[in-house]
C-alpha cells in the first residue's frame, strides 16, 4: 500500500491521500456486530471510514484478529468485575504473554508488505505494537491516546497488579510517537505530565459524529418521552443514583411531558447491572425502566432513534479531573436528542452547535435537568431536530477531525526530513 497523489485527501483541501496501517493492541476490542466494547467499536469504525471516505487506503490491525486471541474479545466487562487478586495476577502474565505474541505477528505479517505512509496505533495497557512494526523507522509513528491506561485499569477497574510496568510501556508508546492524539484538553496535559512530552507534539482531537448516525430516521413515540442511556453500566457513570432521581422526580417529569408517560431505557452491561435490577426493584420502577442489557452496535441505534433524551454520567476516575471524551453525547448529538450530562469540553462544543444540553451536578440538579428536557423535548418538532442534526453532522464530523490529524502527520513528518 503506497501513497497515490492526486488523491481526494481529508478536509482543509489536502491534495495528497496515504496508505494507514492502524493498529489496535486492545485484546478485548472487536469491531464486529456483537462487540463487548461498543464504545471503542464506534471510534474505531468511524475514523477508518472517515479515512477511506477521503481517498486513504486503510490496513486495520486488532489483536483480536490475530491467531487464538478471538477468546479475549469474548470477555465481558462483568466477567472480571470481582476478580481475585491471584486472578489479576495471573492474567498480568497472560497479557505479558499475548503482548509478545500478537507483535511477532504484527512483524510477520508486515514483513514482506509495502511500507505504509502512516503508522496510527491506538494505545492498550502492555502493549506497543507499533515497536514490532516492520516500518517504524521508515513511517510517521501517531499514537492515540483515551486516558492513562495503567492507571485507569489499576484504579478504577482493578484488573492490573503490573502498574508499574504497564506505565512504563505506556510512557515508552507516547515518547516515541511523532505525534500523540489527546481526545481532550484535561487528557493531554495528563500525558505532558505522566510521560513528560513536549505539549506541541500533543494534538487534541475529540470524538465525532458519523454521516450514517446523522442521516438514520427518527421514529418518536406518540405516548411517551423517553429518557435513554448507552455504554457501560460501571460505578463512574452513576446510573443507580440516576434511577434513584427519577424515582423522585417522576410525577414532576410527568407532569413537565404533558399527558405523555416519561419511561428510561438503558442499552449495556457491565459490573453494575445487578445493581441497577436491585434499584428498579427497591423504588417500583418495574413499569417504567427497561435494562435492555447489551445489544448489537446497529440494534442499539435503531432503539435510540424512538429516544428523546439521552443521559450521560461520566465523572472523573482516578485522575483529578474529568479527561474523557464522552462518545455517547456525540451519538445523541448525531440523532437530534437533548442530553443531561455532567460537565465536559465535548458537551459545551455540541451545545454551541445547537445541542440541547442540560448540564448537572448533583442529585437536585439533576432531577432540574431531566425536568428541562422533558418539557422541552416533549413540544419539539421534527424540523427542529433535523436542523441540530445538520449542523452537528456539519461541525464535528469525523472527516473534519481526521483532516486534523493528517494535517498535523504531515507537518511533523516534514519535521523529520
Amino acid at each position: 500500500m503506497t501513497a497515490v497523489p492526486g488523491g481526494t485527501g481529508g478536509s482543509g483541501g489536502n491534495a495528497e491521500t496515504l496508505s494507514v496501517d492502524y493498529l489496535v493492541g486492545g485484546f478485548r476490542i472487536s469491531v464486529g456486530p456483537d462487540s463487548n466494547t461498543p464504545g471503542p467499536r464506534t471510534h474505531i469504525v468511524s475514523f477508518v471510514e472517515a479515512l477511506r471516505e477521503n481517498g486513504h487506503g486503510v490496513r486495520l490491525l486488532l489483536a483480536s484478529d490475530l491467531p487464538y486471541m478471538g477468546r479475549f474479545s469474548k470477555v465481558r466487562q462483568s466477567d472480571y468485575a470481582a476478580a481475585s487478586p491471584l486472578k489479576v495476577r495471573i492474567a498480568d502474565v497472560v497479557r505479558m504473554g499475548a503482548a509478545v505474541w500478537t507483535g511477532a505477528n504484527v512483524f510477520w505479517r508486515l514483513r514482506g508488505e509495502p511500507a505504509p505512509d502512516l503508522i496510527y496505533e491506538r494505545v492498550a495497557v502492555l502493549q506497543s505494537l507499533t515497536s514490532f512494526h516492520p516500518a517504524k523507522r521508515r513511517a510517521i509513528r501517531v499514537v492515540e491516546a483515551n486516558g492513562i491506561l495503567s492507571r485507569e485499569t489499576a484504579h478504577d477497574r482493578k484488573v492490573l497488579r503490573a502498574e508499574k510496568l504497564a506505565a512504563a510501556l505506556e510512557r515508552h508508546v507516547l515518547r516515541r510517537a511523532d505525534l500523540v492524539v489527546a481526545v481532550s484538553a484535561g487528557l493531554r496535559d495528563e500525558l505532558v505530565r505522566f510521560a513528560r512530552l513536549d505539549p506541541d507534539s500533543v494534538l487534541v482531537v475529540p470524538n465525532g459524529v458519523s454521516s450514517a448516525t446523522t442521516a438514520m430516521p427518527r421514529t418518536v413515540r406518540p405516548d411517551e418521552v423517553v429518557i435513554g442511556f448507552v455504554g457501560s453500566i460501571v460505578k463512574w457513570q452513576h446510573l443507580d443514583s440516576f434511577l434513584d432521581t427519577v424515582a423522585d422526580a417522576l410525577p414532576r417529569l410527568d407532569a413537565a411531558a404533558g399527558g405523555k408517560r416519561v419511561v428510561v431505557e438503558i442499552i449495556g452491561d457491565g459490573a453494575e447491572f445487578r445493581t441497577l435490577v436491585d434499584v428498579v426493584a427497591r423504588r417500583g420502577l418495574g413499569d417504567r425502566v427497561s435494562l435492555l442489557g447489551r445489544l448489537p452496535h446497529e440494534e442499539a441505534l435503531a432503539r435510540m432513534t424512538e429516544w428523546n433524551i439521552g443521559f450521560a454520567g461520566h465523572e472523573k476516575s482516578s485522575s483529578d479531573r474529568m479527561y474523557h471524551s464522552p462518545l455517547k453525547v456525540y451519538e445523541y448529538a448525531a440523532l437530534g436528542l437533548a442530553a443531561v450530562c455532567t460537565y465536559s469540553d465535548d458537551a459545551t462544543a455540541l451545545q454551541r452547535s445547537g445541542l440541547p444540553t442540560f448540564f448537572y451536578s448533583d442529585q437536585e440538579s439533576l432531577a432540574f435537568g431531566l425536568e428541562a428536557a422533558v418539557l422541552g423535548e416533549s413540544v419539539v418538532t421534527p424540523e427542529t431536530i433535523a436542523e441540530r442534526r445538520a449542523t452537528i453532522a456539519r461541525e464535528h464530523s469525523w472527516s473534519e477531525r481526521l483532516g486534523r490529524v493528517l494535517d498535523a502527520a504531515r507537518e511533523a513528518r516534514s519535521a523529520r526530513r
